[in-house]
Parts: C-alpha cells; structure tokens; sequence
C-alpha cells in the first residue's frame, strides 16, 4: 500500500501521484483509492508556525523575538495571511462572517487553529518560500519535516 500526500501548490507531489496512479492502471487490476482530506492540524505543527510566524516578525522588524510586542507578531501574522491570500486565493484562509442587526457581511482571515493539517502544512510551505524569498530561511522540523518528506517521495 501505497500513501501520497498531494500538495496542489508543489506540482512534483502532483506529477508523482498522477505517474504512480497510471502506472498502477496500466496493470488492469482493480485498485482501491481513497482520498481524503488532512485531518486537524497538531499542536506541533501549529507550535512551529507559531515559531516561524516569531521568527520573520523579528526578522523583519530587526529585533530580538524578545523584544516582539504581541501587536508585531498579530500583524505579522495577518500579514502572512493576506500575502498567501493574496498569491493562492485558498478558501480556507478567510471566512464569511454576517452582522445580524445590518445583514452586512464581510470576510475576515480565519484562525490558524482552524487550518486542518493539510492547510496548515501548505501555509507553512508558503511561508517557508515567502521568508526565503526574503532571505530568512525557515528550518523544518518535526511533523512539518516528516509530511514535507513523504510529499518529496523522501
């Protein structure tokens, strides 16, 4: 048994799914597929984004993280939002919200705690080639380091 993890935004996870599932029809057997979306993203995996989202928010204000005031990483984080929004237009980033007295209705940046796993791994792969782009590069490391191996075939 065979498990992919398709990111739409890394096209050789796509192109190593599509050759893989030729090559297994190629057979005329029947096959069974499931696909499925990621489940909630762990505490882990928020825990480092939460990091990295510290880490260019010090980079880019030159501070130490210690010295980041709250409202610096809540801007930097609003900021990463709207910059992948701005770049992807992913669904999961925002959510419709209706004020009940006027019927007026807005969409606001959705909570990172929100982002199921496969959400939260493909922001974090924005933002990874987002700080990088910026010259900091963003270490990977415990569940974001394994799901980013499977997806390379690693």
């Amino acid at each position: 048994m065979k498990e992919f993890i398709v990111n739409p935004i890394n096209e050789g996870t796509v192109q190593d799914f599509l050759h893989q599932l030729e090559e297994i029809l190629k057979l005329k057997e029947p096959v069974k597929i499931t696909m499925k979306k990621y489940t909630q993203s762990s505490l882990p995996q928020k825990a480092l984004l939460h990091i990295w989202v510290r880490e260019y928010a010090a980079y880019h204000y030159k501070k130490s993280i210690k010295e980041l005031s709250d409202s610096e990483q809540t801007n930097m984080k609003v900021t990463l939002k709207q910059r992948a929004y701005k770049e992807y237009g992913w669904d999961f980033l925002t959510k419709k919200v209706t004020n009940v007295e006027t019927g007026i209705s807005a969409h606001i940046l959705e909570s990172i705690s929100e982002y199921d796993k496969g959400e939260c791994y493909m922001f974090m792969e924005f933002m990874q080639d987002y700080c990088a782009a910026k010259g900091l590069i963003l270490e990977s490391s415990g569940e974001f380091k394994r799901l980013k191996d499977e997806s390379m075939g690693q």
